[in-house]
């Protein structure tokens, strides 16, 4: 189902939304981990608190939520014609040799962000190159999208239909890690790059970056016996098609 535009969404509509029973959800906001309203005694949600939580907590959950979540997204996206069917290389189908960037050093974030934009043009779906970096620092300035285990998943705060074409995924390996503000103050050694055209999409690409990098695929992903790009894309295909 289309997450709703109006101001406040009911308990029902984000269970459905993102494949989690109701008292799921309800048990993630009495705990404090949603952010919801109680409002004449119901939750209500606002739909970019969600996605803003989404963004920085997907990574906390545990396996069966984030599977539940990219499963009704994809269900969803099939059922409306975004995604035409089922795949199972949903994201490595998207990458290009052209996107990855092994072990060049960088001496800050900006650089890093500088160099993930760089790649993502080589795509050809970049139709503004300008406006997604400011969209990218300005995602930073929010909250770093820096996880633990030495990832960052960086994206745009919103979705930038007018600056691509279609989905983009960039991928780059700093030779050296880079402090990035992971809450677990280690610096960050591999970086990705999502970029989607509606909200839906970029969910679903987070839930399964989220899936597809458990420990054993980031060290493999890390490794410097990773020369080459082909290396990285076949590393995730095999993860993908695990799941």
């Amino acid at each position: 189902m289309k997450m709703k535009t109006k101001d406040y969404l009911s308990l029902g509509e984000v269970s459905a939304y993102l494949g989690w029973s109701t008292r799921f959800v309800e048990g993630l906001v009495r705990g404090e981990k949603l952010p919801g309203l109680n409002i004449n005694g119901e939750w209500r949600f606002r739909r970019e608190e969600i996605i803003d939580w989404l963004d920085q907590k997907i990574q906390t959950l545990d396996a069966p939520r984030i599977s539940e979540l990219e499963r009704q997204l994809e269900a969803d996206l099939v059922s409306d014609g975004v995604f035409i069917a089922q795949k199972p290389h949903r994201l490595s189908s998207q990458l290009s040799l052209e996107s990855i960037g092994l072990d060049q050093s960088h001496s800050s974030k900006r650089a890093v962000l500088e160099r993930l934009v760089e790649l993502a043009n080589y795509s050809g779906r970049l139709l503004d190159k300008d406006h997604l970096f400011a969209s990218l620092l300005e995602r930073e300035s929010l909250h770093s999208t820096a996880l633990p285990n030495g990832i960052a998943i960086c994206h745009p705060r919103r979705p930038l239909p007018s600056a691509i074409s279609d989905y983009v995924i960039a991928i780059h390996r700093a030779a050296t890690p880079v402090p990035f503000g992971s809450e677990d103050g280690e610096s960050t050694h591999l970086f990705f790059l999502l970029c989607a055209p509606d909200d839906r999409t970029h969910l679903h690409g987070l839930a399964r970056l989220a899936r597809i990098l458990d420990p054993a695929t980031i060290e493999a992903l890390k490794s410097r016996e990773t020369f080459y790009p082909e290396q990285v894309i076949e590393i995730i295909k095999e993860r993908e098609a695990t799941l």
